[in-house]
This record gives structure tokens, sequence and C-alpha cells, in this order.
């Protein structure tokens, strides 16, 4: 295998691991928390309202990825973002998805109004045959 291909591999493993670390709600939740400011598991759990093993293993899965990074502060663990770009990658895909939805409420919408209107149809026509059949 080329040398390029080598790091190409290497960078689509690492993006891998990026985007396995990005795949759950709550620890997108967590980089959205820590975007502006450090904050300490203590915070992050009062936020999170999670259990306390639960949100040791999100932030386990998030350093592992090297996109958190903490430090002690006298007991506490004090929590920020290693990779600052990454919420600009979050907001970037929760445009993108926010875009989508619109489009798709858009499209709902324009099926009801079409099903209103073939509903209308029917029953003016149900009418017709009713009194026809009355007759």
């Amino acid at each position: 295998m080329p040398k390029e291909n080598n790091r190409d591999m290497t960078l689509y493993e690492m993006q891998a691991d990026i985007c396995y670390a990005l795949s759950h709600p709550v620890r997108l939740y967590i980089l959205d928390l820590l975007a502006n400011e450090e904050m300490s598991s203590s915070q992050l759990l009062d936020a999170l309202e999670i259990p306390k093993a639960n949100l040791s293993q999100h932030l386990s899965v998030l350093k592992e990825a090297g996109i958190l990074k903490s430090r002690k502060v006298g007991s506490f663990q004090m929590l920020s973002l290693a990779i600052p770009k990454i919420k600009d990658a979050c907001q970037l895909v929760r445009g993108i998805l926010s875009d989508r939805l619109n489009d798709e409420q858009k499209n709902m919408t324009e099926l009801k109004k079409k099903l209103d209107v073939q509903t209308k149809k029917t029953k003016k026509i149900s009418k017709k045959i009713t009194k026809k059949v009355l007759r």
C-alpha cells in the first residue's frame, strides 16, 4: 500500500473514533455544555441528571477519542474541550439536520394540504352519490 494510502487510512480510523464518540446524544450534550466553559464532573452531573457511573462512561469515551481533556483542581476534575473545533463541527451537523427537519416539515405541510383538498373532493362526491341513491 502506498504511503499516502496508509496516511489516509490512519486519518479515516481517527475520524471513525471521533464519529463513534459523537454517536450518542448525551455525549453531544456534554460537548455542548463544555463548548463555552470548563466544568467539573459535578456540574455536568447536575446539568445532565444522569447517574454518576453513566457520566463516567461517556467521559471515558470522549477522552479516549481525544475530544475532552481534564485537569485536577483540588478534589474536582475540571473538563474542557481538547479540540475546540469540535464545537464548530457539531454546530455544522446540527445546522444541516435542522434544515432537513424544516424541509420535512414543509413537505408534511404540503402533503396535509393536498390530503385536505382530496378529502373535501371525496366528501362532495360522496354527497352527490348519496343524493342520487336516495332519489
